[in-house]
């Protein structure tokens, strides 16, 4: 189970490869405005521009795939992501949109629009991911195969195991976010606690320590791929938007607590945040598992 340098090497130039061609070369063209909140909200990135980054995110993922041999897929997928976390790291926090439009009618219309983000920025990753897998095909890679030692502790259909690693990693995800992700905190009388905007670190520490739990759960107790865990970042977005962004808990946080302040840290989060490191964490929590069926197959 130990990676060799060679593969090491080529999973570093995976990501290379997304950084710099997802991440910074479209930079100019998809930047945010004077906020420097990078989301679809703000105007500034047209159909287009994400018509451009899906094409990149496509090359991104068919060229990390290629050099990846003979498992080119596995890491091929971790370029995409891996641009997505450029963008996410360089955006400024959610809390800046909320200082200059403070009032609770702004925060439902901005949080109405981020609801369905996350689905856009997953069409972007899923487009490396199927570029990864056109270069498996084209190039006919191996596939990683499990001894039946490193079985999933619960046998069941595939769509059944499907259903679960999403539904399970929305809930699991929306709990740890908002124990990981939280910062500064004080008691409320209607909302138990209000935190205040987490720093882009400690979300991309969060999501993925998250996601990789989760991803680690969903390969040892349902054998899912890391696919389906992170398949439910977007719809977490959307979970937390109807959990957290009722009227009368946003009239009642904008009319007593700073524009820096949030319900919940998990509607801190952007969607190109969630997304990016939901992936990245997933992965790594799927060969975790791995790892971990391996020794305690072998060596515990």
């Amino acid at each position: 189970m130990e990676l060799t340098w060679t593969m090491r090497l080529r999973i570093i130039a995976s990501l290379a490869i997304g950084i710099i061609l997802l991440g910074f070369l479209p930079w100019n063209l998809i930047k945010p405005p004077a906020e420097g909140v990078f989301t679809i909200l703000t105007a500034n990135i047209h159909i287009s521009d994400i018509l451009i980054c899906a094409g990149l995110a496509f090359i991104c993922g068919f060229i990390a795939s290629a050099i990846s041999s003979p498992y080119g897929a596995q890491t091929g997928i971790l370029a995409a992501p891996a641009g997505l976390v450029v963008w996410g790291l360089r955006s400024a926090p959610l809390s800046e949109i909320f200082q200059r439009y403070p009032s609770a009618a702004s925060r439902m219309d901005v949080y109405s629009k981020l609801r369905l983000e996350g689905f856009l920025w997953l069409g972007i990753v899923l487009c490396g991911f199927l570029a990864a897998l056109l270069a498996d095909k084209i190039f006919k890679r191996e596939t990683v195969r499990f001894s039946d030692e490193e079985k999933p502790v619960f046998q069941l259909q595939a769509y059944v195991r499907i259903i679960i690693a999403v539904i399970a990693t929305i809930f699991i995800a929306n709990f740890l976010i908002n124990i990981l992700a939280g910062d500064v905190s004080y008691p409320d009388s209607k909302l138990a606690r209000v935190t205040a905007q987490p720093a882009n670190l400690q979300i991309a520490f969060a999501v993925f320590i998250t996601f990789g739990a989760c991803g680690f759960l969903a390969r040892l107790f349902l054998g899912s791929p890391a696919f389906w865990p992170a398949i439910a970042s977007a719809p977490l977005i959307y979970y937390s938007a109807i959990s957290y962004e009722k009227k009368d808990l946003i009239t009642h946080i904008s009319s007593f607590w700073p524009a820096t302040f949030f319900i919940r840290p998990v509607t801190a989060v952007l969607p190109v945040q969630m997304v990016a490191f939901a992936f990245l964490g997933a992965i790594w929590g799927y060969w975790l598992a791995v790892d971990f069926s391996w020794w305690r197959t072998h060596q515990a």
